[in-house]
């Protein structure tokens, strides 16, 4: 066999992801047109966060629960870290996205949809601080995780409310600074600030590089996340 009849039966043989693309934005064209009905669950996937948002408002409830699923895991990380309480963070979970599937309509487009939706779960986090300050922390919700992870997440506890903010935002959910300045009201160069100091003190607290436990900080078990996502429909009666 000749290179290029070689080169020919490789391109030819299976799926590319190429191909995957093209049969996401053909999905994405249809959905435009069509209706709540247009496309079942399975199609609901592949679409965008603001195609999705698009059905919601036309009352297409299984949307809302795909923007959930999508969502659910980042919004707990974030609210967990802010907060210090794995109790606290679920409520705020529970109350951003009902409070986001209330505020719909007013959805800005300029964000993305997750972004947005972070932003709501920040402020709610931020003002759950205020609240409940010393609601006990019951020993079977910590979860089972490596030595690391664990340190890690005790360390992010036990830093000041601003280091700890910083931390969660810029590190754990590695937003930028300057997204994460404009969400909390402050300059970037105080996020810069609190972010390096906040790792610092990590470091000393733990005495070793913790790079890689970051990514899995705060977890959220998949079955209370589903216990949340439940009480979210039933709180807005989408059954």
């Amino acid at each position: 066999m000749t290179e290029p009849e070689h080169r020919e039966q490789k391109t030819r043989s299976g799926p590319s992801s190429g191909s995957f693309k093209v049969a996401r934005v053909e999905v994405q064209e249809l959905a435009a047109l069509a209706g709540p009905e247009g496309l079942g669950p399975a199609g609901a996937e592949l679409l965008s966060d603001e195609l999705l948002v698009d059905r919601v408002l036309v009352g297409d409830s299984e949307a809302f629960d795909v923007l959930m699923r999508r969502t659910a895991a980042r919004l707990y990380r974030i609210a967990r870290g802010i907060s210090g309480n794995p109790l606290r963070a679920e409520d705020v979970v529970r109350d951003a996205f009902v409070r986001a599937y209330e505020n719909l309509a007013s959805y800005d487009r300029k964000l993305r949809f997750g972004d947005w939706l972070s932003r709501i779960a920040i402020h709610a986090a931020l003002a759950s601080l205020t609240r409940d300050s010393h609601r006990p922390v019951p020993a079977q919700q910590r979860r089972q995780q490596g030595d690391m992870v664990r340190r890690l997440e005790e360390a992010v506890d036990a830093l000041p409310q601003q280091f700890r903010v910083a931390v969660t935002l810029c590190v754990l959910d590695d937003m930028t600074p300057d997204d994460t300045a404009q969400a909390l009201g402050v300059s970037t160069d105080v996020v810069r600030a609190a972010a390096f100091r906040g790792r610092l003190r990590m470091r000393r607290l733990i005495g070793m590089r913790f790079d890689e436990a970051e990514a899995r900080a705060f977890g959220w078990d998949l079955v209370a996340a589903n216990e949340v996502m439940g009480r979210v429909r039933t709180r807005l009666g989408l059954g």
